[in-house]
């Protein structure tokens, strides 16, 4: 019962958010284009700032397991490979391959890590999850790059793929804000301030943004992918993985942070991605709501089954 709680608590505000989002297109209060726009300024700027001060708040020193870390890291760039050859192999409409293959392997650490590895595990689970940000964020947002350039033509250019990751503003702040942690260097509140409010913006705008351009006629007539990234996002990925590294030994805190890792479902800044760098930005959408909404159930089955092995 007390998974199933925390599933919902978390999954629910997020519903909401998506809910706000379709009641505004429904009143027609926003165009497709201004979603758009307000999309651009999501991943361009206020996940950013989120990503930069959740890094740069964090106790990284306490929390750091460079083994831990390295396995998270491999295993997320296997899933990425795994799944980035599957969609090529299976989907012929080059601009879901890459749409489909982010939704698979990458996930809503951001929003989802801290809440699901603290409730677990408490603050030693939160630490260890903001150790593993400043990896996993990077790796992540530099994968979907990858991603998508490397279905733009026959031929990758790697040197344009290559600057296309460095100046990819997630990427840009995820290691800026470990630099500057690590580093010791102290920010003045009164810059910080007005920006962590501005981040805090971002989940919840990005959301409200994704319901407003929800389609269910495109929802029906992606169903297939749908479906699909659905399974392999909640279900097969993390029962792979989270098997994988039970067998290596890790338990407790450790093991809920790698639960937040894997379980959680497809990261909103997926959406504004796919819009910047060419992918389906509506099938980008629906498979982060899809995996938003089943998350529930999902979370909250994992959450039973290792609860009773002893995994936490």
């Amino acid at each position: 019962m007390q998974g199933f709680t925390l599933a919902f608590n978390v999954v629910v505000p997020l519903m909401i958010y998506m809910g706000v989002g379709v009641l505004i297109r429904l009143l027609g209060l926003f165009s497709q284009d201004t979603l758009k726009e307000l999309n651009d300024v999501i991943f361009k700027v206020l996940i950013p700032l989120s990503l930069f001060f959740d890094i740069y708040r964090a106790d990284l020193s306490s929390a750091v397991d460079g083994p831990l870390t390295a396995w998270t890291a491999g295993l997320i760039t296997l899933t990425f490979v795994t799944a980035l050859l599957i969609c090529k192999r299976t989907i012929p409409d080059r601009a879901d391959v890459p749409t489909v293959a982010q939704g698979i392997y990458r996930s809503n650490t951001v929003l989802f890590g801290t809440v699901i590895s603290r409730s677990i595990a408490g603050e030693t689970g939160a630490a260890i999850m903001a150790a593993l940000f400043v990896v996993v964020v990077p790796l992540l947002n530099i994968l979907a790059v990858i991603d998508f350039e490397v279905m733009r033509g026959g031929k990758v250019n790697w040197k344009k793929t290559l600057w296309q990751i460095a100046k990819n503003p997630l990427v840009l702040a995820g290691l800026l804000g470990g630099a500057v942690n690590l580093t010791g260097i102290r920010l003045p509140e009164l810059l910080c301030a007005p920006l962590v409010t501005l981040g805090e913006l971002a989940s919840p705008l990005a959301l409200v943004v994704l319901g407003g351009m929800l389609s269910l006629k495109s929802m029906v007539s992606h169903r297939g992918r749908l479906l699909a990234a659905v399974f392999c996002k909640l279900v097969a990925v993390p029962a792979v993985c989270l098997t994988f590294l039970a067998l290596l030994g890790y338990r407790g805190p450790a093991m809920a942070a790698l639960l937040a890792v894997f379980a959680s479902p497809t990261a909103v800044a997926s959406t504004p991605m796919a819009q910047t760098l060419g992918g389906n930005v509506r099938l980008a959408g629906e498979i982060v709501a899809l995996t938003t909404v089943f998350s529930i159930v999902t979370v909250f089955l994992f959450i039973a089954v290792m609860s009773n092995l002893v995994l936490f």
